[in-house]
């Protein structure tokens, strides 16, 4: 049987597990600043006059961008993704992180369904 867990091993006293610590929680707060410049940014740039002497918007789709990017940096670095999984975050800005798995959505194959689980009985709460 191939039952192999992943497991964690935490030296606090390394200098290298404090600078994952360190870049992972930049990481984040990088990610909450998008999230504020978003907010601040204009939807709309100016993108020069036409013919008519009439304004061109241009669509500023750069913090959108940076915000994607700053999400997808997090998801990609294991030590953030503990840290937003032990605050209990699944979202930063009303961005979803895919890789922090919300409680809601564990599968714990109806365990806690008296229907489909028969350890529950009439007399068990």
């Amino acid at each position: 049987m191939n039952n192999h867990k992943h497991i964690i091993t935490i030296d606090g006293g390394s200098a290298a597990y404090w600078n994952e610590r360190k870049h992972a929680f930049r990481l984040i707060r990088e990610a909450e600043l998008a999230v504020e410049r978003l907010a601040d940014a204009p939807m709309y740039l100016h993108g020069g006059y036409d013919e008519n002497g009439d304004v061109i918007p241009v669509e500023n789709l750069g913090p959108h961008d940076d915000m994607e990017e700053a999400i997808r940096a997090i998801e990609a670095d294991a030590t953030a993704v503990s840290i937003l999984v032990a605050q209990g975050r699944t979202e930063i800005g009303g961005y979803q992180i895919k890789a922090v798995i919300s409680p809601e959505d564990w599968d714990w194959d109806g365990i806690e369904d008296p229907e489909s689980n028969p350890l529950w009985g009439p007399d068990t709460d």
